[in-house]
């Protein structure tokens, strides 16, 4: 499921959306360091919600609305980070260290001594600029 509406908070927080096969159901269950909170959307007796109706649009939206008002002038809260584990910034193609001007990375965490050491490869950082390296007026030979 896709979780994504959960950044409008602009905190730390996780989740996760679900969704039955037949649209009966939709659900997210959300939480910060301290507070956890679920929402269920669904009917009484069993009937589909309607076309798209799934977590995500059905269940996520109420969350966020809920938790925008529970945490409000509430402090910011880090989750904590457990001792040997380490965050770097990976090149999200590769799973590669990614270079400090890289467009698709992301940080992740790893267990001390078992995060990437190399670097991505520039030919790859360079793989769009290669599709436009050659026009009809360079000879094929220059190639």
């Amino acid at each position: 499921g896709t979780g994504w509406r959960a950044k409008a908070l602009k905190r730390p927080v996780g989740g996760k959306t679900g969704t039955t096969n037949d649209l009966k159901d939709a659900w997210f269950i959300g939480f910060t360091p301290s507070l956890a909170c679920g929402v269920w959307v669904g009917f009484d007796e069993e009937k589909p919600l309607g076309k798209y109706e799934t977590g995500s649009r059905a269940a996520s939206p109420i969350w966020v609305y809920f938790m925008k008002k529970v945490l409000e002038g509430k402090p910011v809260e880090f989750f904590p980070v457990p001792e040997g584990v380490v965050f770097v910034k990976i090149d999200q193609k590769m799973g590669l260290l990614a270079k400090p001007d890289s467009k698709k990375s992301v940080f992740t965490c790893f267990l001390e001594g078992t995060a990437p050491v190399e670097y991505t490869p520039e030919d790859e950082d360079q793989e769009k600029e290669g599709f436009f390296k050659y026009d009809m007026d360079t000879p094929l030979n220059n190639r």
